[in-house]
């Protein structure tokens, strides 16, 4: 049995899972707070993950995903899905992170850069995660936001364009540079590297 949210309808709390972001949202305006927290449950790891790609600091990368989460609950009424929700989050994020790293200005040290985790990962798994994240520690943040949105978060130009609030020819370029840079600076410390 379903149950009527607006104008359409969500499947009951049992099938919250299969439902889509636009029928979520819709319940969340409603007032359904299931429909919220199966949205934390869909997008909280992409919002930590993204957080923690442009600050660098697990801690405070949930706290912004957090605090991305409280701003989503206290104005999800006046989303208008003009652009997925994924989207609307990203963008939320992003802003969190440019404010808090305004705020901070912190010096990036590259033996700070952590390993990855994985146990199953080789040497060379683990060499190149490393020097990923010292590259992406390098760039300037413009370049390391929109790589990871769209090389780890796979966003397309458009939603690119959205996230950010871009022109279309923007995006394009600064991608472009952005993966111009990363491939620079990723030779240059292979080669310190292998010296």
């Amino acid at each position: 049995m379903e149950e009527a949210v607006g104008s359409g309808a969500l499947p009951a709390d049992e099938r919250l899972a299969t439902a889509d972001e636009s029928q979520l949202v819709a319940a969340c305006i409603e007032g359904q707070p299931e429909a919220f927290r199966e949205l934390l449950a869909r997008y909280r790891r992409s919002a930590v993950t993204l957080a923690y790609q442009m600050l660098g600091n697990m801690e405070d990368a949930e706290d912004v995903a957090q605090e991305a989460f409280v701003r989503v609950f206290q104005s999800i009424a006046s989303f208008r899905m003009r652009s997925s929700f994924s989207t609307w989050l990203y963008r939320i994020v992003a802003n969190l992170c440019f404010g808090r790293r305004r705020r901070a200005r912190p010096t990036v040290r590259l033996d700070s850069v952590r390993e990855p985790a994985a146990a199953d990962c080789t040497s060379r798994c683990v060499t190149e995660g490393i020097l990923a994240r010292q590259v992406l520690a390098i760039i300037p943040e413009e370049m390391r936001m929109i790589l990871v949105l769209r090389e780890q978060e796979g966003l397309s130009y458009s939603e690119l364009a959205d996230a950010l609030g871009l022109p279309m020819g923007t995006v394009r370029s600064r991608l472009s540079k952005a993966r111009t840079a990363f491939r620079e600076i990723w030779n240059s410390l292979s080669e310190i590297g292998a010296d």
